[in-house]
Parts: C-alpha cells; structure tokens; sequence
C-alpha cells in the first residue's frame, strides 16, 4: 500500500512530454514570420519512441504533427501518446495519456486537450489560451473546475518548441533560455538549454551526425535531460535521471515501439533498507543518521514541529530527530475552524472536492453532532481506516470523489478522502509526502495532517490517529496544485540515494 506513485507519474510525464521541448533559442530569437506553413517546417511528421526505464522497455511514445486549421486560420495539429506499464509490488499498472493540440503558425499554443487515466478514471484537462489568458477546465470523477491563468506573452507552449529547431541553427556552445508552458504542470517553466557537443548515435545500423543538448526546467531543484538531435531537428535519443532511475526514450519504428515490454517494479526498486538500530512502527520518537549522494539534506527534508534536521560542513550528511505531538497540548476548538493563514486548507480542488454534497454528506454522517475539531478528526481518520477495505494499487491517483464511491486504494486514497472530508465540515488540512518504515524498510507515503490549534500529522492508511515518528516529511504542508506534482520534489531528491542509519 505504500508508493511514489504520484511523483514517478507526474515527473515521468513531464519527462516524456518534454520530448518536444528540445534545443531552442531566446524569445528574442523566436520572432517568425507567419510564413506559409509548408515553407517552415516539413509536415506531416510521424514519430515512434520506446520508453524505457533502468533499461528496460516500458512503453513508448508516438508524436503525429500535421498541417491544419483553427479559427479559420492555417495551424499546426499536434497529436501525442503516451503508453507505459510498469508493476508495484507485483500489481500491473498501464498508465497512458493523449494529447492534442493546434498552433498558430508562429507556433504559439491556440487550443489542447489531454486526457489520462492515472485516477482510474478519465481526467481530461480542456484550455484555450487568447490575448495572453489562459481559460482551462479539469474535469474529473464528472466534477469539472474551472480556472483563469494570465500567460507572458514569451511562453512558448511544449508540444511545439521543438519545431524552433528546424528553423534555427544549432552551434555548440549556445546558451539559451525560453518559458515554456507544461500542460503536466499546468504552469510556464523556465527552461534553460545548453548545446554541449557534437556526436554519433547509431540508428537502425547508420551513424548519423547530432548535437548533444541539456536542457534543465526550473522545477523540483532543477530537473536536467540530456537530448541527441539532429540538425534537422530529428530526436534521436533523451535521457534523464528520473528519480535517480535512468529513463529513456529513443527513436525506433512503429512495430517496436508497439512491442512487449518488460517488467519494472517501482516500489521494490525504490525502497531504502535502514542500517543500525532497526525503526518500530509505532514508536513516538526517531533520531537517525541520513546521507544523501548527491544534493542538499535541508532541501530535501521538511522543517516543522514535528521533525528537525541537523547538518554540519556537509549538506549532505545530518541528523533528523522526529517527535510525535503530545495528545496532552492538544486544546481543540469547536467547528469550524477558521482562520487567515488556515482558511486556503478548507478549498475544494482538482483532487480534493471538499464541497461536492456527496463528501459533505458523508463527513456529516462520520462526525454526526461532535463539536470538538481534535475528536471530529479522530472519527474521520478511523472511519477511512476502517471503511477503505480494499486496499490495493491498482490506480494511478484517485480522487476524494471517487475514492468514496470506490472504497479502495492506497495511502494517497486514504489521505486525499480524510482531507475532503475534513476540509468539508471546517477542519483545515493537506497532504504530506514523505518516508514510512513498515515491515522490512522505508517506502515513498502519502498521509494527511490537520490544524486543530496545530497542524497535527494522522495516517489513516495505517490507521494511526496520531502518525508515528517513523513517518520522515519530504513535500507538503501547502496547499495542493492542480497537478499535484510539486509533492514529488523530496522525492526527486532523495530516491535511489538517501541512506538512513537509524541511532536510537
């Protein structure tokens, strides 16, 4: 029950879709004419990747370019799939997601849709961007919400900046810079592109002559990809350390990229063996050791009430201690709770439909006519326990919503339907993501805290009122995006090179 499954998705699919982003140039430099479309670029483009992880095959990706129209006016169709299977704990799980998207001929964004099925269900997200403004739907469980973004003018949008490539010249050495809108983050990202060198890559039995480009989005601490092209603007190869996994997508045919995959088990390949004293669950405090290969400690680990992190010299070695809150300090008000700095954790959003009357009505029927924030808390928590039966992996992320109609998932079900339900009668709360020692060593969680005078940190996944200080914080205690992906940044930063040493 315990996974990185929001992260690998989320990070992953910004990796696969940043396959477009490639080498490109200054906004300055991005100034084209609206010159016929035929005369920029050669269309229609049909392109086939395999996608593999650690290198093994887990999928592929297809990228379909060809000319078209939108508002009466010449554009650029932009149709992109994405397909991988990979295994948690020995459960199978396809994760796929299409995209479609029209340009205008100076390659700036019109119209997308993408659509996905890491709930289980079909979340499909609608925009339209004109004169710099943004209007996008997320529709998800039939719950649709509805937001106003305002767009720089210089935002280039990701399905298309590779195109800038054919049209300009790539020489090594070049520095550039773009803002480029990422429809996984639903935000413009600074992305900075750096032409490193030139190379060889082997493509079905002929050498062909590329440049070799990183590229880093400024996300997550900088995420960094590596990409073979061509002068023609022809992707042969990407890399990136996702996650500290090796992840590829390399160029082939349509038959082998449609071909079987392997097995790849994201969760028992990502869990961290503790050295030392061995952690028991359940234990209200921890004090350990932690080394990170490469990075910054206090970048990586949370700072709150509930845990500290010590470093020295090194930014990459220091101690953690972790406390459980004394149930005996806890002075509950009654509900609802509101305050200034409180009051964004009681919102409804893409994930959590804290005011869908279904949610409502099920969270009045849990706490019934309690008064007292702490006690109402206590009921939920042990009601989500106790009622998510089927505790299984067999989703990518479901919703509040739906996770009340299902009564099954794993610990980011449980979290986001005890905040729903919480935030519904007046309780503050949000999501952490973090470590969890259980059985034989830590493994990536998900679990809730809630303000009742103090954030108090519970997991009902395991059904521990009050979570245990095995429970190491990454990401969270903010308020949740629409994507949700920014509580894969400690993630990102930790796995496949965090060591715990556990010292008392």
């Amino acid at each position: 029950m315990f996974n990185i499954k929001l992260a690998f998705l989320r990070l992953s699919l910004v990796i696969i879709a940043s396959w477009s982003y490639a080498v490109e140039h200054t906004i300055q430099d991005l100034n084209f004419k609206a010159e016929k479309l035929e005369n920029m670029l050669q269309l229609p483009q049909d392109d086939w990747l395999n996608l593999t992880l650690m290198g093994t095959k887990i999928g592929y990706a297809h990228v379909y370019a060809e000319q078209s129209e939108y508002d009466d006016e010449p554009a650029i169709r932009i149709r992109s799939e994405i397909v991988m299977e990979i295994k948690r704990t020995g459960t199978n799980l396809r994760l796929a997601m299409t995209r479609i998207a029209y340009l205008g001929t100076d390659l700036m964004p019109r119209h997308f849709v993408s659509t996905s099925n890491e709930t289980g269900q079909e979340k499909m997200v609608e925009g339209i961007i004109h004169n710099g403004v943004l209007e996008m739907a997320t529709t998800l469980a039939n719950n649709t919400t509805k937001v106003k973004k305002e767009i720089p003018p210089d935002t280039i949008f990701d399905l298309s900046v590779s195109y800038f490539v054919s049209q300009h010249d790539i020489r090594v050495g070049n520095h550039y810079k773009l803002n480029v809108f990422s429809m996984d983050v639903l935000e413009p990202i600074e992305t900075e592109i750096r032409v490193v060198r030139q190379d060889q890559i082997n493509y079905q039995g002929k050498l062909q002559d590329v440049y070799v480009v990183d590229y880093t989005m400024d996300i997550m601490g900088g995420i960094t990809t590596t990409e073979w092209i061509s002068q023609d603007g022809t992707t042969y190869q990407m890399e990136t350390g996702l996650l500290g996994l090796k992840m590829e997508l390399i160029k082939t045919d349509m038959e082998t990229a449609l071909g079987e995959a392997g097995e790849v088990d994201v969760i028992l390949t990502t869990k961290i063996f503790a050295q030392g004293e061995r952690p028991i669950s359940g234990n209200h405090h921890l004090k350990a050791y932690l080394r990170l290969d490469n990075g910054d400690l206090e970048k990586a680990i949370v700072q709150n009430q509930r845990q500290r992190i010590i470093t020295g010299a090194n930014p990459r070695d220091g101690e953690i201690e972790v406390w459980t809150i004394d149930l005996d300090k806890i002075q509950a008000p009654d509900l609802p709770i509101k305050t200034s700095e409180t009051e964004p954790y009681l919102q409804s959003t893409v994930y959590i439909q804290a005011d869908h009357p279904a949610i409502r009505s099920a969270a009045d029927e849990i706490v019934g006519s309690q008064k007292n924030a702490w006690i109402a808390a206590q009921k939920i928590c042990n009601w989500v326990y106790k009622s998510i039966t089927d505790k299984n992996l067999k989703i990518g992320f479901g919703s509040a919503l739906q996770t009340l109609d299902s009564l099954s998932g794993d610990c980011t079900e449980h979290t986001v339907l005890m905040i729903g339900l919480a935030r519904s009668i007046g309780i503050p709360a949000r999501v952490c993501a973090g470590l969890v020692f259980q059985g034989d060593a830590f493994y990536y969680h998900f679990w809730p805290e809630v303000f009742v005078n103090q954030w108090i940190a519970m997991d009902p996944t395991l059904g521990q009122v009050l979570a245990d200080a095995t429970h190491i914080q990454l990401a969270g205690s903010g308020l949740e995006s629409d994507s949700m992906i920014e509580f894969g940044e400690g993630v990102l930063r930790t796995l496949n090179q965090l060591h715990i040493e556990i010292t008392n």
